[in-house]
């Protein structure tokens, strides 16, 4: 299975998490679990009301422990913890067995350890204001790089020809007026419309807002 499109959670604790989360499962490949500050017994909480035919399809950040203890896909580590951490602990989160993602700024491969690479700010970002896309400096692009940072159905298409290997969406799904399975499916929609026509089309930058 290809894992082209990701969903990362809200940043802030919303209502009936849990009930939104296993109603977008119908339509994302991927959902990062990723909550700043959030303590493994907050995690656990979640998990808990998440369907556990969904897990396999979860990346957990900075929880190994219940990467394991829940069956989860895999571990993403934040580009700062791998910056900081040691080859031993390196060495540990490879010993896991299971795939590995980080987030990088820049377009080159931190190493083969990691499965999935989330790159960006592509565009510039919904979630972040102020946050400025470097769609211009995006070439040799990581075959396993996924583009992070202001991605939309209106420039997920545009994001295929780049050379990216799939898109991770936040502020387009949580901070928008829809329902959030219906904006995930259109993004997918653009982003397979764009693969289609990657052939014939030139890449032609169109930021959202």
């Amino acid at each position: 299975m290809q894992h082209m499109i990701w969903v990362i959670t809200s940043p802030e604790r919303i209502n009936e998490e849990a009930m939104r989360i296993n109603h977008l499962m119908s339509e994302v490949d991927v959902l990062l679990l990723r909550k700043a500050g959030w303590t493994p017994g907050e995690y656990a909480v979640l998990l808990e009301q998440v369907q556990p035919r969904y897990r396999r399809r979860i990346m957990i950040a900075e929880q190994p422990d219940l990467l394991q203890e829940y069956g989860l896909m895999g571990l993403h580590i934040s580009e700062r913890t791998r910056l900081g951490s040691t080859p031993e602990r390196l060495a540990r989160y490879t010993a896991l067995g299971s795939p590995l993602s980080t987030s990088i700024h820049q377009p080159h491969c931190p190493g083969k350890m990691w499965r999935h690479l989330l790159l960006g700010p592509v565009f510039d970002s919904i979630s972040k204001p102020g946050y400025t896309g470097k769609a211009a400096q995006m070439t040799n692009i990581p075959a396993n790089a996924l583009a992070i940072g202001g991605i939309a159905a209106s420039n997920a298409g545009a994001v295929s020809a780049m050379g990216f290997s799939g898109v991770a969406v936040l502020g387009a799904i949580w901070q928008g007026n829809g329902d959030p399975a219906e904006i995930c499916r259109s993004i997918k929609a653009a982003w397979n419309e764009g693969r289609r026509g990657t052939a014939t089309e030139p890449f032609t930058h169109t930021g959202s807002r």
